[in-house]
C-alpha cells in the first residue's frame, strides 16, 4: 500500500468535504438544553447537554479519518442526547491527508485527558465513536481501561491490512478499493504496521476494559473485523454486547433515512442507561 497522496486524491476529498458541508447545513436539527464549542486542551469540540445530563459520552465521529467534522454529525449528536439523557463530547480531531497517522490518535488521547481531568470523577463517561471514531475510542479506551464506564464501538474501521473484511457484500456502501484509499490517505507510508494505535486489534489483551456496546451493519465489508474484535473482547472477560442490524449497510447508523437507525439509537440509550449514576451531574466546564 503506498503511502503517496496525489493531487487528485486531495481535490476528491475537497470536493466530497463541500458536498457534505451542504448536506449538513440542511439537515434537520433537533432542540436540547445546551450546545457549545470547546477548547479541550487544544482541540475544537462541541459539548451537547440535556438539561441534567445523566453522564457523559466522549465520541468521535466517523469518516475514514478523512471525512467528518463536528457539523456533519451534529444532528446525530443531538439526536443522541435526546434519545439518552446523556451529554455528548464531540471531538473534532486532525484529519487526514492533511494530518497523518498520528494525529488524529495524538487528539484524541488530549482530549481524553481533559476530559478526565474536568470530569474529576463527577461524572459516569462512555467512551465510543463510529467507523474510524469507533478505532479511536477502543484505543482511548485501551489507555485508561479504568477510567470509562463503557464503551460504544459502531462498526469499526479496523485492520489496515484488509485481509478480514466481507469481499462478498453486494454493492456495499464502502467497497474494498474505498476502503485501501482510506488507509492510503492516513497511514500515509508511516510504518504503522504493528502499531496498535493504528490498528487496535492487535492489542495483546483486552482484559479490564469496561463492558462494550458493538454494533455492526449487515450489509458491510467491515463486519468480519467488528465480529472479531467482539469475540476478542468477551474471551478477555470484556461484558459485550453485539448488534447486527438487518438490511443497512456501513454508515446507516447517524442517518435517520433508513428504518434501523432509531432502534440503534434506542439500544445506545439503553447501553448508557446501565452506567448512570443515582443522581445526575453537570458536564465539563
Amino acid at each position: 500500500m503506498t503511502g503517496e497522496v496525489t493531487e487528485k486524491d486531495r481535490a476528491e476529498v475537497a470536493e466530497t468535504r463541500a458536498g457534505a458541508a451542504e448536506d449538513a447545513a440542511v439537515e434537520p436539527r433537533e432542540q436540547i438544553a445546551s450546545v457549545r464549542d470547546v477548547d479541550a486542551g487544544g482541540v475544537p469540540c462541541r459539548f451537547y447537554s440535556p438539561t441534567e445530563p445523566r453522564g457523559v459520552l466522549l465520541y468521535f465521529h466517523g469518516g475514514g479519518f478523512v471525512y467528518g467534522d463536528l457539523d456533519t454529525h451534529d444532528a446525530h449528536c443531538r439526536r443522541m442526547v435526546n434519545r439518552s439523557g446523556w451529554a455528548v463530547l464531540a471531538v473534532h480531531y486532525r484529519r487526514a491527508p492533511e494530518h497523518a497517522f498520528p494525529a488524529a490518535v495524538d487528539d484524541a488521547e488530549q482530549v481524553a485527558d481533559w476530559l478526565l481531568t474536568e470530569a474529576q470523577g463527577r461524572h459516569r463517561l462512555v467512551v465510543g465513536g463510529d467507523s474510524a471514531g469507533a478505532n479511536l475510542a477502543l484505543t482511548v479506551a485501551l489507555r485508561h481501561p479504568d477510567r470509562f464506564v463503557g464503551q460504544l464501538l459502531v462498526y469499526p474501521f479496523l485492520d489496515p491490512s484488509c485481509d478480514s473484511y466481507d469481499r462478498s457484500v453486494p454493492d456495499p456502501d464502502f467497497g474494498m478499493e474505498d476502503l485501501v484509499w482510506f488507509w492510503r490517505m492516513y497511514l500515509q507510508g508511516q510504518g504503522a504496521a504493528g502499531d496498535l494505535r493504528a490498528d487496535p486489534l492487535l492489542a495483546a489483551s483486552y482484559a479490564g476494559l469496561p463492558p462494550a456496546l458493538l454494533q455492526l451493519a449487515e450489509l458491510d465489508v467491515l463486519t468480519p473485523p467488528g465480529r472479531l474484535l467482539a469475540d476478542r473482547l468477551a474471551g478477555d472477560g470484556v461484558p459485550t454486547d453485539v448488534v447486527v442490524y438487518p438490511g443497512v449497510g456501513h454508515g446507516f447508523w447517524r442517518h435517520d433515512d433508513n428504518d434501523q437507525g432509531e432502534p440503534a439509537l434506542a439500544d445506545v440509550a439503553r447501553f448508557l442507561r446501565r452506567f448512570e449514576p443515582p443522581a445526575a451531574g453537570t458536564g465539563p466546564s
